[in-house]
């Protein structure tokens, strides 16, 4: 997309999220900071607009990639929810609700876990395969 130099969209203009999970506000935050490591970055270059808005927009996915993973696979359980459904919908759910309960007996899990619901680390964080080994060693024993 082209914008007008000094025009950048924002927050809920770029992506918009159920307020019933609260991440609005902490994702517009970390576009917040995100805009002012770019714009120190760039300060430095002749023209620090010109590279500004595809820069954001390329690390503002990354940021948005967690909520939104968060927020719209869950709401996809439910039958009524409309929208096109990942193909790994039925995987995803089952690695999640194994998460949570090693969550509920690992302590270092549950923080991890809590880091990630609240925005402080990747969802990533949660595919490390010593992980994943022990959320599928829960779904075995199922």
């Amino acid at each position: 997309m082209v914008f007008s130099p000094g025009l950048l969209p924002f927050g809920d203009a770029i992506c918009r999220f159920n307020p019933v999970y609260g991440q609005g506000m902490s994702v517009a935050a970390q576009e917040a900071c995100l805009l002012r490591e770019l714009l120190r970055r760039l300060g430095k270059e002749t023209d620090p607009l010109a590279g500004l808005a595809p820069a954001f927009f390329a690390e503002a996915e990354t940021l948005i990639e967690t909520p939104w993973a968060l927020a719209a696979i869950p709401d996809y359980a439910v039958p009524e929810t409309e929208g096109d459904r990942p193909d790994d919908l039925e995987q995803t759910l089952e690695f999640g609700a194994g998460l949570v309960q090693l969550a509920a007996t690992d302590a270092a899990v549950h923080k991890l876990w809590t880091e990630v619901l609240h925005l402080l680390k990747p969802q990533s964080v949660l595919r490390n395969p010593e992980i994943v080994e022990r959320v599928k060693g829960l779904a075995a024993q199922a």
